[in-house]
């Protein structure tokens, strides 16, 4: 895996929290696109989501999914249980073979291979980081770190297709929360989280408003 983060994690764990979050994932695009076309019976699906999101929750203790209810669409957020940006780089995020550069304010602002510099921007780092990765399996990768004060907790941006590549940083950072502590096999997520029964595939304009969530100049 090319990863030094998930080395001491069962094989097994992994694969099963993949499935889980990828399911939760499909299902709150599915949600959104429902909320977007003004469904009759969006509250009953709402409900239903809802509950699973909690069961998520109870199962993986050191990760968050959190539906975030705005006019025009449902955000399902991906929280970390960091208490700043730089603690989540350095628990987890820099252990991450192929780290390229980071930056507090965008990407690329200094590189790993300038040690002075990168360890001004650790220094620095407090509520953002934005990290690039170079790995020969996932070429070069963008992760953007924030801290939300609101829940308390360092949030993963993500991309859909992006964070379903088990390589891709984006995903080993979030395994690693929630499986660095045990978690509770009883809960049959994807088993129930299935019976929802919606399905997704990004379209053209949601990959690009993917990029521009990374815009340093786009507002809370």
């Amino acid at each position: 895996m090319n990863s030094t983060l998930l080395s001491s994690i069962n094989k097994k764990a992994i694969n099963e929290f993949r499935k889980d979050l990828l399911q939760m994932l499909r299902l709150g695009k599915g949600i959104d696109k429902y909320y977007a076309e003004s469904h009759s019976d969006l509250d009953i699906y709402f409900k239903k989501f809802s509950s699973l999101i909690d069961a998520f929750n109870k199962k993986y203790k050191n990760i968050k999914l959190k539906m975030a209810k705005k006019t025009d669409e449902i955000e399902l957020k991906i929280l970390l249980n960091e208490k700043s940006a730089r603690d989540c780089f350095e628990n987890a995020a820099s252990k991450i073979i192929g780290v390229q550069s980071i930056g507090t304010s965008k990407f690329g602002t200094a590189a790993v291979s300038d040690p002075e510099a990168f360890s001004k921007q650790v220094e620095k780092t407090k509520d953002r980081l934005y990290i690039t990765y170079y790995n020969p399996q996932t070429g070069t990768t963008n992760v953007f770190l924030q801290y939300d004060k609101k829940e308390k907790k360092v949030r993963l941006v993500y991309d859909f297709e992006e964070i379903e590549n088990e390589p891709n940083p984006e995903f080993q950072i979030a395994a690693y929360y929630a499986l660095n502590q045990e978690y509770n096999k009883k809960i049959n997520l994807h088993d129930e989280a299935s019976t929802l029964g919606f399905a997704y595939t990004p379209s053209h304009a949601e990959k690009a408003e993917y990029f521009r969530k990374f815009d340093p100049h786009k507002g809370e």
